[in-house]
């Protein structure tokens, strides 16, 4: 039942994680604007249709010292400027040296917009990602000396702080004027505006990020309950790893689901950036390395060929132990070789998939075509990196790839679980028939009492015992007094049902669990009572001999008889010398002499040597 339900949840988490997919590559595909050169007019822009004015192109850029507002504006007017591509790694445009590789500092971009003179709703600018801190000025192009400032993340001066990702800001301004972008870059290998600005609608923009942050939910929600599902398989059914390696993906991409949503950093502060960066590019090597032995054990069902996934583990934690403790401009420099890393990987899950398909292995088409979709995403996502210009869509594409792979495997476990139970219930049963068949060989078919093999054992195991014992063994021989006249008289099915009364008699005799009873030939019986002393044992015979002469037999014919029974003891101290046999013997001569001296009575070995020889006594009654 609970493996149903989780089928049926992952199911609805696939189809839930298809539509949220959907949705947002409908929501990243907006239509985009850009000029050319460093001047825009979105004078009669239509942002009442939901279109965005995207700022892709060349600004007026300058890299050292900190041009206010006035005057970067002045020295752009003045083509004393450069200019440089938005959205782009400063550190590409040649400002690097040998005294500052990674080209630390503060830049200043500048750009002519025309923005329309009257409108019924308010604009906002979006910066989606500017490393590492900034601030945003508004310039009105006939009064350059009154700037305003639009806004800003991190800290432009004192200890770096950096800033959030994906903020926007009202931009009430109408008409011509210019924008200035005052970046602050000392954290990353790469600076500057990152991903393109853009001004839309502030309703419309609101409405977006509202949306954005609901899909960035119902993403980290979906992988959370997937990480649980994994979970709560493998507990179930330890046997195939590919359920838990499922889970350590699911957790890694509900790890990356955080970090890009900026979660981090809104809950520790920016302070944590540079750690985020860190989290962030160590997970990607987990994830890869993770989906590589994922492979492995969905392919082969379990981890037969240990070399590949533990070389590129190996690999993984090196590359883990640098990113997390090498400066973090180098990490981030060095991004190229965690990429390698994962194009290595891929390549390695597709040989996986190849030697499955030409060994036939069951599933390993399905398996091998999901790859595509993540590889896909991955490769997009890698262009992106390195364009800054794009949808990054590897944690989409994952999360819909192991949705699809839970229900795959839940299904494989369902139906593994399913066999095991029935397996299971086969071996119950072929152990029943087994204890069954025991019981048959070593139990008396008359009586129900364990039979002389059975005996035979169990006086072999009880004297083996008898030396790390206080009180030795006890042996206690009797039988049914007169039992021939019974026979003789009445038939032997009378016979049989007085040896059946005194056999169920003895079942309720209240002996201890290590006690056992055994019909010993004909009406004889013997037991075999462990760490017990002679006195004891004469203790219990006297009480089970009172108990058979209280006893009314009902018998075949209609009839009832009642029976005596003698009773012989024999006991062996530990470490006695004595030997199984030789205390078989004492007990059965100690019977004898009961019979001998009057029956209905019991006579240990000792009393036997003491006692002279008595009449014999007739004790049977026979009533109708």
């Amino acid at each position: 039942m609970h493996l149903k339900i989780a089928r049926a949840i992952l199911h609805a988490v696939t189809v839930v994680m298809t539509c949220v997919f959907l949705s947002e590559t409908l929501i990243t595909t907006a239509q985009a604007h850009s000029g050319p050169g460093p001047e825009r007019d979105f004078s009669s822009f239509p942002f009442d249709t939901q279109e965005k004015a995207q700022l892709r192109g060349d600004w007026w850029f300058q890299f050292g010292s900190r041009l206010t507002p006035q005057e970067a504006v002045e020295a752009a007017v003045s083509n004393e400027l450069g200019t440089l591509h938005v959205p782009d790694d400063w550190q590409e445009a040649g400002i690097a040296s040998e005294t500052n590789p990674h080209a630390h500092g503060t830049g200043t971009y500048v750009i002519n917009l025309t923005l329309p003179y009257s409108r019924s709703t308010p604009l906002a600018i979006a910066f989606p990602r500017v490393a590492d801190a900034y601030e945003v000025f508004w310039v009105p192009a006939n009064n350059l000396a009154h700037a305003e400032r639009i806004g800003g993340n991190g800290a432009m001066t004192g200890p770096i702080r950096a800033s959030l990702i994906e903020q926007s800001y009202a931009l009430n301004q109408i008409g011509e004027g210019y924008i200035v972008v005052q970046v602050r870059k000392e954290l990353q290998s790469y600076g500057g505006i990152l991903r393109t600005p853009f001004i839309s609608d502030a309703a419309f923009l609101q409405r977006d990020a509202h949306l954005d942050r609901l899909i960035e939910g119902a993403i980290i929600g979906i992988t959370l309950l997937v990480t649980a599902l994994n979970l709560f398989l493998f507990v179930v059914y330890r046997k195939d790893p590919a359920t838990l390696l499922l889970a350590l993906v699911s957790f890694a991409f509900l790890l990356r689901s955080v970090i890009l949503a900026g979660t981090l950093e809104m809950v520790f502060g920016p302070e944590v950036r540079a750690l985020r960066v860190r989290i962030e590019y160590a997970d990607i090597l987990l994830i890869a390395w993770a989906g590589y032995a994922l492979q492995q054990a969905l392919v082969w069902r379990r981890l037969s060929d240990l070399g590949g996934p533990l070389v590129t583990g190996v690999l993984a934690m090196l590359g883990g132990a640098i990113v997390l403790t090498a400066p973090l401009p180098f990490v981030t420099e060095q991004l190229f070789v965690i990429q390698l890393y994962c194009v290595a990987i891929f390549g390695l899950i597709l040989w996986t998939s190849a030697r499955a398909i030409i060994k036939r292995v069951p599933d390993a088409w399905f398996f091998t075509l999901g790859w595509f979709v993540p590889l896909l995403a991955g490769v997009n996502d890698i262009i992106v990196s390195n364009t800054y210009h794009g949808v990054y869509l590897a944690t989409h594409a994952f999360v819909l790839f192991i949705c699809a792979y839970s229900v795959k495997v839940g299904r494989r476990v369902t139906s593994a679980v399913t066999r095991a139970e029935v397996l299971d219930q086969e071996r119950s049963n072929l152990q029943q028939l087994h204890k069954n068949a025991l019981d048959t060989a070593s139990r008396d078919h008359l009586t129900g009492l364990l039979n002389r093999q059975a005996f035979d054992n169990e006086l072999s195991l009880a004297w083996r015992e008898k030396d790390y014992s206080d009180q030795g063994i006890s042996l206690v021989i009797f039988d049914i007094d007169h039992f021939k006249i019974v026979n003789d008289t009445y038939g032997h099915p009378a016979g049989d049902d007085v040896l059946r009364a005194v056999a169920d008699l003895m079942q309720v005799a209240n002996l201890r669990r290590a006690d056992r009873v055994c019909r010993y030939g004909g009406e004889e019986f013997v037991m075999i009572l462990p760490d017990t002393t002679c006195d004891n044992a004469q203790v219990v015979a006297e009480r089970i001999r009172n108990r058979i002469s209280a006893l009314t037999a009902e018998c075949t014919g209609n009839v009832s008889l009642r029976v005596t029974a003698s009773f012989g003891i024999a006991c062996a101290e530990p470490n006695s010398d004595l030997d199984p046999e030789e205390l078989l013997l004492r007990a059965d001569e100690a019977l004898y002499h009961a019979k001998s001296t009057g029956r209905n009575r019991s006579v240990t070995y000792a009393q036997m040597t003491e006692e002279g020889p008595a009449p014999a006594s007739n004790d049977f009654k026979a009533a109708s």
